[in-house]
């Protein structure tokens, strides 16, 4: 099944729009937000999947950190997604040559992945969306993220239109969807003008939870096109359904 129909049919089951971020810090690499001592992060991350995706329409591991796991690790965690019907996006943020590309497309292909995020700034969406589109993956661009750095992306211009507005006619021709940060220089405005070039495709929507992003101008704007992805906030929690559930009951309440 193709990425957007699987995460369609999967926010109609879940009646959520809440991508659960799988990104485990091991243990001893930060202060807070890691794994206890004692914890193996594949069983976890099974664990997790296994208790939370009634309850949401899709996961997401950012590729730093499962850099400690194998291949057969990562395809245990990709199948354990889909025994449960649910997408399973690779937080890449691709960004190079389209030879190199493919051979990392070939990779998330073999590890089970539906989706990959990439980046636009080398120029050749185009060849990067084929590519990936061959091999059954749907790519989700980079178009303006909430980092205060890439406040720069409003800033800068191509053929007079602001870069994050030409990436999005770009991902609106060749791509699956969008990342869009949904904190820090963001404002409505800018999410009003990537709404008039996009259609059809998932708004990938990171920094609600523990970053403190807004949840209504997205769906305000976006309405059931937009996922929110929470991490940190969910699953180094004691009781990560009851705190998912509470995420779910956010985002209704500005859908009606």
């Amino acid at each position: 099944m193709q990425f957007l129909d699987l995460l369609n049919k999967s926010k109609q089951e879940s009646k959520s729009q809440i991508c659960i971020g799988l990104d485990l810090a091991a243990f001893g690499t930060r202060e807070q937000y890691t794994l206890k001592k004692e914890q193996d992060k594949v069983v976890v991350l099974l664990n997790l999947i296994e208790n939370l995706y009634s309850r949401c329409c899709a996961f997401k591991i950012n590729r730093q950190y499962i850099l400690d796991l194998t291949s057969p690790e990562i395809q245990q965690i990709t199948q354990a997604s889909h025994k449960h019907s649910r997408p399973i996006i690779i937080d890449h943020k691709l960004s190079d040559i389209g030879s190199t590309n493919r051979q990392a497309i070939q990779h998330f292909a073999k590890e089970g992945f539906d989706a990959f995020t990439a980046s636009p700034f080398p120029g050749n969406v185009q060849n990067l969306c084929e590519t990936a589109h061959n091999s059954d993956l749907a790519v989700i661009l980079l178009i303006l993220m909430s980092n205060p750095e890439a406040i720069w992306m409003k800033k800068a211009y191509i053929e007079k239109v602001p870069v994050f507005q030409f990436n999005a006619i770009l991902a609106n021709e060749f791509a699956d969807g969008v990342v869009i940060g949904a904190t820090g220089h963001v404002t409505n405005e800018n999410l009003h003008t990537i709404k008039s070039e996009i259609s059809g495709k998932v708004v990938l929507a990171p920094g609600v939870g523990a970053q403190g992003g807004d949840v209504k101008s997205l769906v305000n704007i976006f309405h059931k096109d937009v996922i929110f992805n929470v991490g940190r906030s969910i699953i180094y929690q004691d009781d990560p359904l009851q705190v998912l559930q509470s995420y779910n009951e956010l985002v209704r309440k500005h859908t009606g």
